[in-house]
């Protein structure tokens, strides 16, 4: 096996682009981010494909401000990864937990995994009986979105209002489609998913304030959303739940997500030293 490294988007996507597209529900992550790399919103800083005798069989991406992203990698191709990535300053790795596991262990010492996330794919939408009508949302509802997007950073991260701003600003030009739960015309929950791409669309962010919650209005409009990604001409509707959170993952799971694969992120507070440590090149 062997990587190459890329420094065209479109060269890579020449050679690896089918690949990934061949699965397009474990591989969204990697085709969103590289979508946006494509439109000029956020350059690609790594890309890096895999081959075998010939074939492409894995990839590895990642863009700027972004978790270097591993799901399309093979667990036997940490290593050539690692050294691909030698002297760069990777400070953060998602993807499904076997390939995050492999690479990090490779990479350094030390680190904490942020997230145990589990990928969902829709399978029969079972739409709940809850009060109240969805919507798409207008330009009039920017703000409003906006807000609740900082809050489920923050919620979600620990983080203080400040931080939380930068993070959901880094996502909010995210070309999705977005809808809105409305009871007597109030907004009471919102979720986003990406725009179709590849024959999916990735829910999320999904939230509702706290004196909104425990009403069902979460579930209804992840299934407002996912009807949106329906009519749009999708062939999968995917999200991704934190594992810690019981109560997110049951009430998808009611709507008719099942599991797909576990997924890990994992972070190191600081960038240095970059490259594989020494001591896992013995």
């Amino acid at each position: 096996m062997e990587a190459l490294s890329h420094n065209d988007i479109r060269d890579f996507l020449a050679v690896a682009g089918d690949f990934l597209g061949a699965d397009p529900v474990n591989h969204s992550v990697h085709l969103t981010g590289l979508d946006a790399a494509l439109q000029g919103r956020r350059p690609a800083v790594t890309l890096i494909s895999l081959h075998d005798d010939g074939s492409v069989v894995g990839a590895a991406t990642r863009m700027q401000g972004r978790p270097l992203h591993v799901a399309a990698m093979p667990v036997t191709a940490a290593p050539l990864v690692a050294e691909a990535l030698r002297g760069e300053e990777i400070t953060e790795v998602t993807g499904t937990r076997d390939k995050v596991e492999a690479f990090r262990r490779l990479w350094r010492e030390g680190g904490t995994e942020t997230y145990a996330l589990r990928l969902y794919r829709l399978e029969d939408l079972v739409v709940p009986d809850v009060p109240g009508e969805s919507r798409l949302a207008t330009p009039a509802d920017d703000d409003l979105i906006t807000e609740w997007w900082i809050q489920f950073v923050a919620e979600l991260d620990g983080l203080p209002r400040d931080e939380a701003e930068k993070r959901a600003g880094d996502s909010r030009w995210m070309d999705a489609g977005h809808v809105l739960w409305l009871v007597d015309g109030v907004p009471v929950s919102w979720a986003g998913s990406t725009a179709p791409l590849a024959g999916v669309s990735r829910v999320g962010p999904v939230y509702t304030p706290p004196e909104h919650r425990r009403h069902g209005y979460a579930a209804a409009v992840t299934a407002a959303v996912s009807q949106w990604a329906y009519g749009e001409g999708v062939e999968h509707v995917v999200l991704a739940a934190d594992l810690a959170n019981p109560t997110a993952n049951s009430i998808y799971q009611g709507i008719g997500f099942r599991p797909v694969s576990d997924w890990s992120e994992y972070r190191w507070d600081q960038a240095l030293p970059p490259g594989p440590s020494s001591a896992s090149l013995t």
